[in-house]
């Protein structure tokens, strides 16, 4: 008996289709899984930085006095990890938790300290639009104060549960 281990005819470069066909989708996967990677670093740098913002306003802040927006809102940047340049994308105000003065700024008043901050995606594409698609990474963070500032600020209604 003899095997015959030829081809049939017709079948000649039947596998470089099939790779041709599926290639593309295997690396459209792989783009897309790379673009949410780095969207998901953006989340996780941006909690971070919000966190430690708050933190250092909750804690820090007390010990020197007083704490304007700007102090907070350049700690978020500086602990962001150069993912956030704009101070117009992070947010901070204090919460009258308290309610012993109309004033915020006491023991176990809470700051509160969010970004948004738009993320615009490398690999994902609009067919209809030219610009890249975009997605906003939002982080929100409220600690109680540990001490007292000397100097009291101007309470608002913000909180990360709204």
């Amino acid at each position: 008996m003899k095997l015959r281990l030829g081809r049939r005819a017709g079948e000649s470069g039947q596998a470089a289709w099939e790779l041709l066909l599926v290639l593309p989708i295997f690396v459209g996967i792989i783009l897309v899984s790379v673009d949410f990677a780095l969207w998901m670093y953006h989340y996780v740098s941006v909690a971070n930085a919000v966190r430690e913002g708050a933190r250092y306003g909750a804690v820090r802040c007390a010990f020197e006095g007083s704490c304007s927006a700007d102090t907070i809102k350049q700690r978020v940047l500086e602990r962001s990890g150069g993912i956030l340049s704009n101070p117009d994308e992070v947010y901070v105000a204090w919460a009258n938790r308290v309610g012993v003065s109309n004033n915020a700024g006491e023991r176990g008043d809470s700051i509160v300290v969010w970004v948004v901050h738009p993320y615009s995606f490398l690999f994902l594409i609009n067919p209809f639009d030219p610009q890249p698609l975009t997605m906003q990474v939002f982080s929100c963070a409220e600690m109680m104060l540990e001490q007292s500032y000397t100097t009291p600020v101007q309470p608002s209604n913000v909180s990360c549960s709204q």
